[in-house]
């Protein structure tokens, strides 16, 4: 079975086979848990990604408009938008 290569910086010592083999299980399991993008609330600019079970404080800061500070992926999170059928009456279009 073909494993997948890690290169690593040539400045530092090879890890092991064990801790190679750690990190590509660690990847795995990373993968298969899925992501979301976390935004500046500022300026909208992504600062880090956060996995979908994570419900704790992360620590950002931007570097686009430079707001700092511990934010909860709890209450950023994307909601899904549902557009309302005015109907033949409006001339058919659709509100936001």
């Amino acid at each position: 079975m073909n494993e997948p290569v890690l290169t690593f910086n040539p400045r530092f010592p090879t890890p092991s086979a064990e801790v190679q083999h750690r990190i590509l299980l660690s990847r795995k399991a990373a993968e298969k848990a899925g992501s979301r993008e976390m935004r500046c609330p500022v300026c909208g600019f992504k600062v880090t990604d956060v996995p979908l079970t994570q419900t704790e404080v992360v620590y950002v800061k931007c570097r686009k408009c430079k707001f700092e500070g511990p934010l909860s992926p709890a209450y950023f999170r994307r909601l899904k938008r549902y557009r309302v059928y005015n109907g033949p009456c409006t001339g058919g279009r659709m509100k936001r």
